[in-house]
């Protein structure tokens, strides 16, 4: 390997290093915030940052940086986020016109809750709409609900050693929480006082966890014994949708 291949492979770790220091519910992040994440010096990370918006990987809004539009369009090719979300959205419009709360999939990435699809709004609210409080509790309980199932992740979620990437939770659930979360097969997760998610898995038959799915309202609205149950019917949907896209999907 030649001394520029190492070169142009470091900067290619750096620049991706960037792109992940940005977590559940954070819309824009400074500079500074960024190179701190990404453990790389200001002018290194504002020479990176500037090729990244060159390339529409990330934009540039009223208080700092925020991933871009090219970033969205390539994740949207990929084969198992498509096929996942197409087959999902039914269920997913379903459970929000029986709830009338945001409803949200989320595909696993490690530890970290990749939002691939959602309905969003509630009562008396545009469905294309969505309160950031509500996406933040949908991630903070569907993150709970991966850091229970981790060991049995599908293939598609990454491996032990990038797991070890910038991104965490703001904070880490207690080992009390997790068992709470797995014994009762849901989790729960809050956004202040505004909003209030509750998250269940979407396993397949050999209990590898293939999907999240989170529904997220205002909290006095938030029932999560009676939500979990709409949710594992909404995901035993899912999985039969799966099954039948005769191996469009890959799932172990």
């Amino acid at each position: 390997m030649t001394g520029q291949t190492r070169a142009a492979r470091s900067m290619l770790s750096r620049g991706l290093a960037i792109l992940n220091c940005f977590r559940p519910g954070e819309s824009e992040l400074a500079l500074s915030e960024l190179a701190r994440r990404a453990d790389l010096p200001k002018p290194t990370a504002h020479r990176l940052i500037a090729e990244l918006v060159d390339a529409g990987m990330l934009e540039r809004g009223d208080r700092g940086l925020r991933l871009g539009l090219s970033l969205f369009t390539l994740g949207t090719r990929v084969p198992r986020q498509r096929m996942l979300s197409e087959l999902a959205h039914p269920h997913l419009k379903r459970m929000h016109d029986r709830t009338r709360q945001s409803v949200f999939l989320f595909l696993p990435n490690g530890l970290d809750p990749v939002l691939a699809d959602g309905v969003r709004g509630g009562r008396g609210a545009d469905p294309a709409v969505g309160s950031p409080a509500e996406s933040e509790a949908a991630a903070c309980a569907a993150a709970k609900v991966l850091r229970v199932h981790h060991p049995r992740l599908t293939p598609a979620g990454t491996s032990p050693a990038e797991r070890r990437g910038p991104r965490r939770a703001a904070r880490e659930p207690s080992p009390e929480e997790l068992a709470r979360v797995a014994e009762q097969g849901f989790a729960i997760g809050q956004c202040g006082p505004e909003a209030g998610a509750v998250a269940v898995p979407v396993l397949d038959a050999s209990g590898a966890l293939i999907a999240v799915l989170a529904t997220a309202g205002a909290p006095e609205r938030t029932h999560p014994v009676r939500t979990a149950a709409h949710l594992r019917a909404a995901g035993a949907g899912l999985l039969r949708a799966v099954h039948s896209a005769s191996g469009l999907v890959p799932v172990p």
